[in-house]
């Protein structure tokens, strides 16, 4: 390759980051101004008995899935906080009992950059031989530099999708158990806006060029991949006529410390705005309990959400044939026949 020609594809990775970066951004500030013109709503609904209900929130120790654990917990919900740190997770359910000395709340060990981790977290759920009513696929990663997990996948791709579905198939067969035609049982994936920037071809489990690297389009495909994962795992459940919903959402611009990796060229602006304009996690967690609680939506199944309201998400998500690419991609990875196959 000559001078000129590796000059010129140095360009062009240049414009590419710079172009996703811009993306990100700009559908950043348009859902920021959309917010603050709506202002958040959670409509107002009269709550069904909460008794022997148990949820597991991902990421629960900390930012809105604190909020949710902490809310749910209140609500005399059983919840289970899986995360990776059994101090920070300690120190969530310290607070929440200093609130309310009766709530069951508990920690498990779960590592979503390792899927011996998930398998070893539902093995050790379900040896407690409680049902599950409620899974809060939460926690996630966002802009961090390139890295692998141990499973030798983009961690975006991994944490924020991959990990997750595995969760959500080994449970599954839980959830249908624990579902009534009267109390269906709730999987609720938190997404983002910003899968409007990613397109299909963009979900990849990992990278052979890091140079051409950009977290910012690794983020957006990852939350992209959750949303068409979403609406696979709700046609597969309405055609086993199980009990059991699957439903996602954008929870807001939000103020929490997933805007840590963001380029200190920009987070000094980035930082004031989140003081000033951004949801707090206790608004965004208002829509996640809406979602898992509220008896208005208690058989809908298969939808978007935002701002407590049905949206439209990306033409591309609701394509069949990109969503069989996904899902036979994920169960390759998987090494599993169908998302129905738990074991």
């Amino acid at each position: 390759m000559s001078e000129g020609e590796s000059l010129q594809i140095s360009f062009q990775i240049l414009f590419l980051h710079i172009w996703s970066c811009l993306k990100l951004y700009l559908i950043g500030v348009y859902a920021l101004l959309k917010e603050l013109a709506e202002k958040t709503v959670v409509p107002a609904f009269e709550e069904l008995s909460t008794d022997g209900l148990v949820a597991i929130v991902t990421g629960g120790a900390s930012g809105i899935g604190y909020q949710v654990s902490r809310k749910l917990a209140l609500k005399n919900v059983h919840v289970f906080i899986a995360g990776r740190s059994k101090q920070e997770a300690d120190e969530a359910i310290a607070k929440i009992r200093a609130e309310l000395s009766t709530v069951r709340v508990q920690f498990l060990h779960l590592d979503l950059a390792s899927l011996t981790s998930v398998r070893s977290f539902v093995e050790n759920f379900l040896h407690t031989g409680l049902p599950l009513h409620i899974l809060i696929n939460n926690a996630g990663v966002m802009l961090v530099p390139y890295s692998e997990t141990e499973d030798g996948l983009e961690t975006h791709f991994q944490v924020n999708y991959l990990s997750h579905l595995y969760l959500t198939s080994l449970l599954l067969n839980k959830m249908k158990a624990s579902g009534t035609p009267d109390r269906c049982a709730h999987i609720i994936n938190v997404s983002s806006i910003v899968h409007w920037v990613a397109d299909a071809t963009d979900i990849k489990p990992s990278h052979t060029s890091i140079s051409s690297y950009s977290p910012h389009s690794a983020y957006a495909s990852s939350k992209l991949a959750v949303i068409m994962s979403t609406y696979i795992l709700s046609q597969l459940l309405k055609a086993d006529n199980s009990n059991v919903t699957a439903n996602c959402l954008h929870p807001g611009v939000v103020n929490t410390n997933l805007y840590d990796n963001i380029h200190w060229s920009v987070r000094w602006v980035m930082d004031i705005m989140r003081h000033l304009f951004f949801k707090d996690a206790i608004e965004a967690a208002n829509s996640v309990v809406f979602l898992a609680l509220s008896p208005l939506v208690e058989s809908h199944t298969g939808a978007y959400y935002d701002n407590c309201k049905v949206s439209q998400s990306k033409h591309c998500t609701y394509s069949k044939t990109c969503q069989y690419n996904l899902a036979k991609m994920s169960c390759e990875l998987l090494g599993i026949q169908s998302l129905n196959q738990t074991s």
